[in-house]
């Protein structure tokens, strides 16, 4: 009886974290979101649907990719339940050894591609992005994307930084990062665009990345243990676990990247503006995703990470359906999601 309400205990705190953690990231993503929206409606202000606009759009899509193949969500997702786990069974040390190694080759791998990608921009603007475009278009283009691939390094830093912390149970500073990016974006059209042009809106972009990274940098230097090593680690038992993990998670990735390229590629070949236009609708079409599904799920992860790597499997479950249960009244409030919820326990 007593390890019943001990489990139920734990469960209901569990539960509790994770909601709570879900509404930090869910009110700091409407923020980071309205700001991205400022940030696209001043570019469309400034530039229109024009050359340039389409150009800095384009290069901005692939570094975006660069970036989500390589350290975005596949990685994310694989990452935090190994590290996770490791910390949950008190192997701080492994755990921050696994960090520095998928560091350490995360930064190395998105180094070369970015090298690679600005000698051969042409070609890739040409024949991967927008072979619609006409030369002078995908000569800017080519242009702009040797300046934003850079942001794809720093950016892969920056979400092994993030997933650290979110392990930790720290969301507020990784789900506000964003918005310090799109600050660095409006930071290139008010300072930079004066002087550079869409050049200056390129840089912002750089800058903003590095906005992104910088803001969470203190709070992870304060986290407990925390040991940096350079080594690449693949003869380490979790992180060949994490790229196994990674892989069937990363085909998912792949497909979703292919399908944001495809849209780049017909587009290039319509009328001025589309690429923009898209670029434009697309954050306001995942805006509720983003909010409350994601959200949810980014609070849930760690949680339900420490609490398989300690066999709470019971635990795990109720986590889960309060999860859901929670997703469903946010996303329709009422009784009928009330009713749905409750299905969930049964």
């Amino acid at each position: 009886m007593a390890g019943m309400q001990s489990n139920s205990k734990s469960g209901t705190t569990a539960t509790k974290e994770i909601a709570r953690g879900a509404l930090t990231v869910m009110a700091a993503f409407v923020v980071s979101n309205l700001v991205g929206l400022l940030a696209k409606t001043l570019t469309a202000r400034y530039f229109g649907t024009g050359i340039e606009s389409n150009a800095f759009f384009t290069a901005n899509r692939f570094s975006e990719i660069l970036f989500n193949l390589v350290a975005g969500g596949a990685l994310g997702s694989a990452f935090i339940p190994v590290f996770t786990g490791l910390l949950a069974k008190n192997e701080t040390r492994k755990a921050w050894k696994l960090a520095s190694s998928v560091v350490n080759l995360v930064t190395i791998i998105l180094t070369i591609l970015s090298i690679l990608t600005t000698i051969f921009s042409k070609q890739v603007v040409r024949f991967v992005l927008a072979p619609g475009f006409s030369e002078p278009e995908m000569l800017l283009t080519a242009q702009l994307l040797r300046i934003q691939v850079i942001s794809s390094v720093i950016f892969g830093l920056s979400g092994l930084v993030m997933a650290v912390l979110n392990a930790h149970h720290y969301f507020l500073l990784p789900a506000i990062a964003p918005a310090m990016y799109q600050i660095g974006w409006i930071f290139g059209i008010y300072i930079l665009e004066p002087e550079f042009g869409i050049f200056g809106l390129a840089w912002g972009v750089v800058i903003g990345a590095f906005f992104h990274l910088i803001l969470q940098i203190p709070r992870l230097i304060r986290l407990p243990d925390i040991h940096y090593s350079f080594e690449l680690g693949l003869k380490i038992k979790e992180v060949r676990e994490v790229l196994r993990l990674m892989a069937p998670r990363l085909l998912g990735v792949a497909v979703v990247q292919l399908n944001f390229l495809l849209n780049t590629y017909l587009a290039s070949f319509q009328q001025d503006g589309s690429i923009t236009a898209l670029s434009l609708a697309f954050p306001l079409m995942i805006m509720p995703q983003a909010a409350i599904a994601q959200s949810i799920a980014i609070a849930a992860l760690p949680t339900f990470s420490a609490q398989v790597a300690k066999n709470q499997i019971d635990e795990m479950r109720n986590s889960l359906a309060a999860s859901v249960s929670f997703w469903f009244i946010s996303l329709c409030p009422g009784k009928r999601a009330i009713l749905c919820s409750s299905a969930i326990y049964l």
